[in-house]
């Protein structure tokens, strides 16, 4: 924990200095810029080689659509189990349109393997590669002849794992096997796993690529819009089932020049991701990834995935932009009263799981009385930016000290319909028993914890849909009991920690979230 809190406020290395860096967009320039700050962090110390090889072991687990962690003790034929490794590229470069594209290849329909299919040039990992980006690079210059000069690789999403397999008549057996989507009565069997990580490079200059595709493996070569991904026309799913646990299959319809192309599974499960990071929002879709159960090599020690898990979540904030009072926050006082600060405050509970501190608000005030909300309050005078609001705030509602609390960064500020700019601060409390609530009786009726993954689940979870300037949008409401106590969280409050959450356990939602623009 206490390494974990010494990396919080350090932004990671990039993955690569490109030597072409100065050329291109400023656009894609800022986005180079951005992606970087997603590089995985370098290993500084004996608890991160020990971090890093349990998350070679703990295998997320992607069949051909999405991925889950795995909580099966192995039985048998360990060896089976323990992935290859693989990685892709996405080829990222700026449309005539000024939209962003990625690069994509039909593959050879006389490949043994997912023949005709879509997917990204990529392939395995072979033994003169120093790294995941040397592979998804070379496999790039060899399928469909992109020269990696051209490239400025910035860095890579966490790995995805694929089952690699033949294909059978279908047979009544236990084994766990996955449907083919293009052959109804066939069905696949794991031989092994492959685990792919994917490889984000940008293309600066489109005009100097020309491809070249290598007929023994490629049969085209096309580019499509990014955000495509993360829009719901020509988009269709299929549930599927796999071990009692149903998930969605995204099928995505794509034409160009006259042909036609269908982008799905694990390719279609990549780029969902990839454009959700790039974009900065979720899909208006239920993802609804799958959970394999596949058995992993080891047991874990468990209180390590939490503190990987905050350690993303800090990763990730680093690239926000750190939100600082502008003029009209500091003009007068009139103005402060229309800003605001909220704490997040997370700690990791008796069970290893994360939670975040909430409050009831007294019932004697004039607005939103009794609702659930987060530590915070407005702006004033002598609040030296939004952190000292949200820390202030904290204080004086529920007493937690500011020294206990390590902020990580600031959240983008929403716009509530009432016109308050609230902005959300994430912080850690390092140590829980630290922490003696003192609500003050004025502000605050009740404080409590909740489970911060609760806000990704469909469980006692309720929404009702609503509509402001034309647009549609739903509030979520969320049921909680603590301590004989029954809480709903809802609205704003919720709309937030829906979106930590998501960061969090990189994860959308089991729910259509479909937030309202206004918060944006």
């Amino acid at each position: 924990m206490i390494s974990l809190l010494r990396r919080l406020s350090t932004s990671p290395p990039l993955l690569m200095e490109p030597a072409n860096s100065c050329v291109g967009s400023q656009r894609l320039l800022a986005l180079a810029q951005q992606l970087r700050l997603y590089k995985p962090p370098s290993l500084s110390s004996d608890d991160d080689i020990e971090e890093q090889r349990i998350e070679e072991i703990a295998h997320k687990v992607v069949s051909q659509v999405g991925f889950a962690e795995s909580n099966t003790p192995i039985a048998q034929d360990p060896e089976r189990f323990r992935p290859k490794r693989a990685a892709v590229l996405l080829c990222l470069f700026e449309g005539d349109a000024g939209d962003l594209r990625v690069i994509l290849t039909k593959r050879s329909s006389k490949l043994s393997t997912h023949s005709g299919e879509v997917a990204l040039p990529g392939g395995k990992t072979e033994e003169g590669d120093k790294d995941d980006g040397d592979t998804a690079t070379r496999e790039a210059k060899e399928e469909i002849g992109l020269d990696p000069s051209l490239l400025n690789v910035v860095t890579v999403l966490e790995p995805f794992l694929s089952k690699i397999g033949y294909l059978e008549e279908e047979q009544d057996d236990h084994i766990g096997i996955m449907t083919c989507p293009h052959m109804r009565h066939c069905k696949f069997r794991c031989r092994h796993l492959l685990r792919v990580v994917p490889v984000i490079g940008i293309l600066n200059e489109k005009e100097a690529f020309k491809a070249a595709p290598n007929p023994a493996e490629v049969e085209a070569v096309f580019d499509a819009p990014l955000e495509m991904f993360i829009k719901d026309e020509n988009r269709r799913s299929e549930e599927r089932e796999w071990m009692g646990n149903k998930y969605l299959i995204h099928f995505f319809d794509y034409e160009t020049k006259n042909k036609k192309y269908i982008i799905w599974g694990l390719t279609a499960g990549i780029l969902i991701r990839a454009a959700s990071i790039v974009y900065k929002r979720s899909p208006p879709f239920v993802e609804q990834n799958p959970i394999y159960k596949v058995p992993r090599v080891v047991d874990i020690n468990t209180t390590i995935p939490v503190e990987r898990r905050l350690h993303t979540l800090a990763q990730h904030f680093i690239a926000e932009k750190a939100v600082k009072p502008g003029p009209e926050a500091t003009a007068s006082t009139a103005c402060w009263s229309k800003r605001a600060a909220v704490l997040v405050c997370l700690f990791k509970g008796e069970e290893d799981d994360l939670h975040v501190i909430l409050t009831r608000r007294a019932s004697t005030l004039s607005s939103n009385p009794g609702d659930v909300a987060l530590p915070g309050g407005k702006r004033e005078e002598g609040d030296a930016d939004d952190v000292d609001t949200a820390l202030r705030e904290a204080k004086e509602e529920i007493g937690l000290d500011p020294s206990l609390v390590k902020v990580i960064t600031v959240f983008q500020p929403s716009l509530t319909k009432n016109g308050m700019t609230v902005v959300p601060v994430i912080g850690l409390l390092s140590d829980i028993k630290a922490f003696s609530p003192a609500p003050n009786a004025a502000e605050v009726e009740a404080i409590f914890y909740v489970p911060l993954e609760m806000f990704l689940k469909d469980e006692n979870r309720r929404a009702e849909e609503k509509e402001w300037k034309g647009h549609k949008y739903l509030l979520h409401y969320f049921n909680y009991e603590a301590d004989g106590k029954e809480y709903v969280i809802w609205a704003f409050t919720a709309g937030i920690l829906i979106r930590v959450a998501s960061i969090v356990y990189q994860r959308q939602p089991a729910f259509l979230e479909q937030r309202p623009k206004f918060w944006n």
